[in-house]
C-alpha cells in the first residue's frame, strides 16, 4: 500500500492571495474545540471493564425503561483537565464502593442501551465524573456493549449517540451511515475485511478528506460536544461545506476547513470534551455554536501511524442541542499567513517563530491549543501585561498536544517549564486592553532532535518548509476559541523572548 501525504501549502497559498477566513467561520475552534490531533502512542484496543449486567437506578433520557432506585448524585467540584488521556476503561468494582458487587455501581441500566442518556447520573456512580471514561453524555461503547470488540486499537473511544430528540452523532466509519444501525444490533461485520483506504500499516502517513452528513432536519444550536477518534491521527479538522463531493467517501485532502465553511468540533488527540465538567460553568451561560440543517460535513484527517500495528481510520462526534443560545463562539486561527509562504529552516539550525496580538477590547479566552510537528520542542503562549509575562499554555509533547479550557470548573496542570511538563493557567480568562497575547514555537532542526524523536536527519530532509508532514515539514499555529469577540490573525513579533519560550524539551 503506497501513501503520499498531501501538503497544505497550495491551499494556504490561495488563502494568502485573498481568501482569508472570516472570524468564526474557520474550520478550527468554534464552540471551544477544533482540531489538529496528536496520536496517543501505544494506545491499545479497549476491552469492556464495566460489567454488562444491568443494575437498578434511574436511566435519565435513555431508551430503556427506568428501574427503581436512587442513584448517587455526582460531585460538582472542579474537574481536572488531564492531557494524558486514559486508555484503560473505568472499573465498576472500586474498592469501598461496591467492590464485591459491581452491579451496585451502575448509575442507570445498560440493558438494551443504545443512546447516551445525558443528565446528571453517572454511568459508574462509584467513581467521580470523567469526561472521557465516566460521562452520561458520551457513554463508551465498551462499557454499555460488552460485545463491542474489534481488532483495531481505540475501541475505548467509541461513544453512544444522544437520543435523536436531544442531539446528533456523525462520524467516519467503514460502514458509512449504517454504522449505528449495524453496531447497535451487535453486527460487527463492517470491521472485518476493511479496504486499504480505511486502514493504515505501521509507519504510513497520509492526509485525506472524508465527507458525511448529519441527520438533523432543522438548524440547531449546540454547546455540549464530545469528539472522539481512534488513535493515529495528528489532526481532525471538521467543517460544514457546500457541494463537498461524494458522500460517505474518502477523497483528496483540501483545506476548506481552514479557509471557509462553518466550523465543527474536532480534536488533536483521541478525545476532546466541552465542557470538561459534568455541569456547565456559570460563565458559559448562553454560549452556543450553530449546526445547519442536514449539513454536508467534511473531516480533514492527517494520519501518522507510529503505533507498531495496523490502525483504523474512524471517528465519532456527539452534539447536544442547546436552548440557551445568546453568545456565539468564535474560533481562533492563530496563523500569520507569511509563515505559509516564507518558512525555510536550513538543516542544523534552531529558530523561533514568534507571533502576537495587541488586545484592544475585553475578550474572553475559552480554550487554546498549539499545533506543531516533530521539530518543535516547545510551544508556549503567554500574556504580557505591564512588562510581566504569564504563561497561559505550554506544551513540550508534540505527539500528545493538549487542549486547555479556561473556566471556573476546570483545573489545568500548572505550567512548569523547568520540569518540561505541559500546563496552563486555570479559571476564567479575559484578555484586557493594553495586554499582549504571544505564542512561540521553538524549532530545533538538528541531528540531536532527530535522534531523540526517531526522525530522519535534517540533511536528508533538506530545507524545512510549511506543510503537513510530521517529520519533513513544520508549522506553528495557535488554535482555540473566544466568546462573542473574535481575534484577528496574529502578526510577527521581533521582541526578545522570555527564557521559558526557548527551553528545549530535553
Amino acid at each position: 500500500m503506497t501513501r503520499r501525504l498531501m501538503t497544505l501549502l497550495p491551499f494556504l497559498l490561495a488563502a494568502a492571495c485573498g481568501s482569508d477566513p472570516a472570524p468564526g467561520t474557520t474550520g478550527l475552534g468554534a464552540a471551544g474545540v477544533a482540531a489538529p490531533v496528536a496520536p496517543v502512542p501505544g494506545a491499545t484496543a479497549g476491552a469492556p471493564a464495566l460489567p454488562s449486567t444491568p443494575t437498578t437506578g434511574t436511566n435519565t433520557g435513555a431508551p430503556t425503561t427506568p428501574t427503581t432506585g436512587t442513584p448517587t448524585t455526582p460531585t460538582t467540584t472542579p474537574t481536572t483537565s488531564t492531557p494524558n488521556m486514559p486508555t484503560t476503561p473505568t472499573n465498576m468494582g472500586t474498592a469501598g464502593a461496591g467492590a464485591n458487587d459491581p452491579a451496585a455501581c451502575r448509575g442507570f441500566s445498560f440493558e438494551n442501551l443504545i443512546y447516551s442518556p445525558g443528565g446528571s447520573v453517572l454511568p459508574n456512580k462509584c467513581e467521580p465524573y470523567n469526561a472521557t471514561t465516566n460521562n452520561p453524555y458520551a457513554v463508551r461503547c465498551v462499557d454499555a456493549w460488552p460485545w463491542y470488540k474489534t481488532k483495531f486499537p481505540g475501541d475505548q473511544f467509541c461513544i453512544l449517540p444522544p437520543p435523536p430528540d436531544k442531539g446528533v452523532q456523525y462520524g467516519v466509519h467503514p460502514q458509512g451511515k449504517k454504522w449505528f444501525e449495524q453496531v447497535s444490533k451487535q453486527d460487527l461485520s463492517g470491521y472485518t475485511g476493511v479496504s486499504d483506504e480505511w486502514s493504515m500499516k505501521d509507519g504510513e502517513e497520509e492526509q485525506a478528506n472524508y465527507t458525511t452528513t448529519a441527520d438533523n432536519a432543522q438548524p440547531n444550536n449546540y454547546y455540549r460536544h464530545y469528539a472522539r477518534m481512534r488513535p493515529g491521527s495528528h489532526h481532525m479538522i471538521v467543517s460544514v461545506q457546500e457541494n463537498p463531493g461524494a458522500q460517505e467517501a474518502w477523497g483528496p485532502a483540501t483545506m476548506t476547513g481552514l479557509t471557509g465553511g462553518v466550523s465543527l468540533p474536532g480534536a488533536q488527540r483521541p478525545d476532546e470534551n466541552t465542557p470538561k465538567s459534568l455541569e456547565k460553568p456559570m460563565e458559559d451561560a448562553g454560549l452556543f455554536a450553530k449546526l445547519p440543517a442536514t449539513p454536508s460535513i467534511v473531516f480533514n484527517m492527517h494520519h501518522f501511524n507510529a503505533s507498531g500495528q495496523e490502525i483504523l481510520k474512524e471517528a465519532w462526534t456527539n452534539l447536544w442541542w442547546e436552548t440557551d443560545a445568546k453568545i456565539e463562539m468564535h474560533g481562533i486561527l492563530g496563523l500569520e499567513i507569511g509563515q505559509v509562504i516564507t518558512l525555510a529552516i536550513p538543516p542544523g539550525t534552531t529558530q523561533d517563530l514568534h507571533y502576537s496580538w495587541n488586545i484592544t477590547q475585553p475578550i474572553r479566552l475559552v480554550e487554546a491549543f498549539g499545533h506543531r510537528h516533530a521539530w518543535t520542542s516547545n510551544f508556549v503562549a503567554w500574556v504580557e501585561d505591564a512588562g510581566k509575562n504569564e504563561i497561559i499554555y505550554q506544551s513540550f509533547k508534540w505527539l500528545d498536544e493538549p487542549t486547555y479550557r479556561y473556566d471556573s470548573m476546570t483545573t489545568n496542570p500548572v505550567p512548569a517549564p523547568a520540569q518540561k511538563t505541559d500546563g496552563a493557567t486555570s479559571g476564567v480568562r479575559t484578555l484586557m486592553p493594553g495586554q499582549k497575547l504571544h505564542f512561540n514555537c521553538h524549532i530545533e532542526y538538528t541531528d540531536a532532535r532527530a535522534k531523540s524523536e526517531g526522525g530522519p536527519m535534517p540533511s536528508e530532509n533538506g530545507t524545512l518548509r510549511f506543510a503537513n508532514e510530521a517529520f519533513t515539514a513544520e508549522m506553528c499555529i495557535l488554535f482555540g476559541s473566544t466568546a462573542a469577540v473574535a481575534l484577528p490573525q496574529p502578526t510577527t513579533d521581533t521582541s526578545p523572548l522570555p527564557d521559558f519560550a526557548t527551553m528545549s524539551d530535553r
